[in-house]
């Protein structure tokens, strides 16, 4: 079984890890919240984030102790978010008297897992649909805002997205978070203004608490693939921007760029969400280790040789997401459809001829002719993750329980379960796209090409056996090759 869901980096920052294992055998009785491990940690990385994303908190040269939080990992930290917004909901309600439902905004493709967690909190998912570029149209998202605020159903708690993207690989840059945080900032400014006209009519204390309480939108910028970018793009965050501090919370970490195993991660946002989420965590007596903090010191470096660490592991790292990417896109579009050097061209063939036992020639060809019928419709700017597009075999007959000897039964490929079982039956597993945010019915699903080379190779391989087995012998004629889109 070649498991294409999870995503793992090709490449383990190793030396990161040795130097968390060395230095948590030095404070390994602390607590996060004890002795002085937690304020020497946050000075460490304080520097890189300030200088990395120009962080501005007003009236501020910089961003403080009490800005930061640590986290086992992303998901806990989102987690812990999504039960402040959830509990804040409920407090808005009481105080209006109101049954709004939490509610969060997510452009899609977004991360599978992030984009399932709300519901177990009792949040709502409102999707917004990406251009085909994998960015945000501002005017879209103002339309959006509009129409929820008329129909007045849901209290919207935030807006979740992560920069690079997963799964597009799509880097969203100053100018674009910028528009982004324009309608933010517009918006914000006139509920407000809405929840001050409504405190003018209510006596203490309920006018004390809900004057306190926050009922803006709430921006989760997810940076945990920051560093993965490949072409010189450099991902921006909202915080950057003064009139987004309050109501911005950045999660980074170390888990994407090799350090999976530790869940190490970083929370970084206004004083009140990082006091509610350390609050949170003290209740349930849950603390971050000491080796989670000290790998942080080489993952969002200050001094020059830990700068040095993390310069030349994602070097190398990106070099190698690079060029899988291209010869996972190659082998099922077409190379005449990826962008690369000669140089490059002829690795994919020497790659190609050899996982395949083939001339050179063959290879050639083969990689010409890509898979008919499927389409990657990514073009990553960084990160590991591409879509691929099964829609041209809507319709199509496919072979059913081929398993029961040689009866089988034949029906028509209508949606992705019936992909999951004809991949699974040739050992393949993919990230369901209706997790990232599709219909099922759309037939299109998330794979990582952080992967060896002839691991990519095979996972093609299987993918064309899966259709000429399943799908091939029963049709008249083969689909076109779909459309394919930057």
């Amino acid at each position: 079984m070649i498991d294409a869901s999870i995503g793992d980096p090709a490449l383990p920052f190793k030396t990161a890890a040795q130097y968390a294992m060395e230095q948590s055998l030095k404070t390994l009785n602390q607590y996060d919240n004890y002795g002085t491990v937690a304020h020497h940690m946050a000075e460490q990385i304080m520097d890189f984030f300030d200088r990395e994303l120009g962080i501005v908190r007003p009236n501020w040269s910089g961003v403080g102790l009490d800005s930061y939080a640590y986290t086992n990992g992303i998901t806990e930290g989102y987690d812990g978010l999504l039960n402040i917004f959830a509990k804040e909901t409920e407090q808005y309600n009481r105080l209006t008297k109101q049954n709004l439902k939490p509610a969060i905004i997510m452009p899609i493709p977004t991360y599978g897992i992030f984009f399932a967690q709300p519901e177990k909190f009792g949040i709502e998912v409102i999707k917004l649909q990406r251009e085909e570029d994998g960015s945000v149209d501002p005017e879209k998202l103002l339309e959006l805002l509009r129409a929820e605020n008329k129909a007045g159903k849901h209290h919207i708690v935030g807006y979740y997205d992560s920069n690079p993207n997963n799964p597009t690989g799509h880097v969203r840059d100053a100018a674009e978070t910028q528009a982004l945080a324009d309608v933010f900032i517009r918006y914000n400014d006139y509920i407000s203004y809405q929840k001050d006209k409504m405190t003018k009519t209510m006596k203490n204390p309920l006018y004390r608490e809900l004057r306190e309480l926050p009922n803006t939108i709430k921006v989760i910028d997810d940076m945990v693939y920051l560093g993965l970018e490949y072409d010189g793009r450099k991902a921006a965050a909202f915080m950057s921007i003064e009139e987004m501090y309050d109501n911005t919370i950045i999660l980074a970490g170390g888990s994407k760029i090799g350090l999976t195993g530790l869940r190490t991660g970083i929370m970084i946002g206004s004083e009140h969400y990082i006091k509610k989420y350390k609050e949170d965590r003290a209740l349930r007596q849950y603390f971050p280790s000491t080796v989670n903090m000290h790998a942080l010191t080489p993952t969002f470096p200050t001094k020059a040789e830990h700068l040095k660490m993390r310069t030349d592991h994602l070097h190398q790292l990106n070099a190698v997401h690079l060029f899988s990417g291209k010869l996972m896109k190659a082998l099922i579009n077409g190379i005449d459809d990826v962008e690369a050097s000669s140089a490059e061209r002829k690795k994919m063939i020497n790659h190609v001829a050899k996982a395949r036992k083939i001339s050179l020639v063959e290879a050639k060809k083969q990689l010409q002719d890509g898979i008919l019928g499927i389409n990657v419709t990514t073009t990553p700017q960084a990160g590991f993750f591409h879509m691929l597009d099964f829609s041209a075999f809507k319709g199509h007959h496919i072979k059913e329980n081929i398993r029961y000897g040689d009866k089988y039964e034949i029906g028509k490929l209508k949606d992705e379960w019936d992909l999951k079982w004809m991949h699974r039956d040739v050992g393949l597993q993919f990230c369901s796209g209706a997790g990232c945010g599709y219909q099922s019915e759309d037939l299109i699903m998330r794979t990582t090409f952080a992967m060896p080379p002839r691991d990519i190779i095979k996972l093609v391989d299987r993918l064309q056996e899966s259709i000429d087995v399943y799908i091939a012998p029963l049709q008249h004629d083969h689909p076109p090759r779909p459309k394919i889109s930057a």
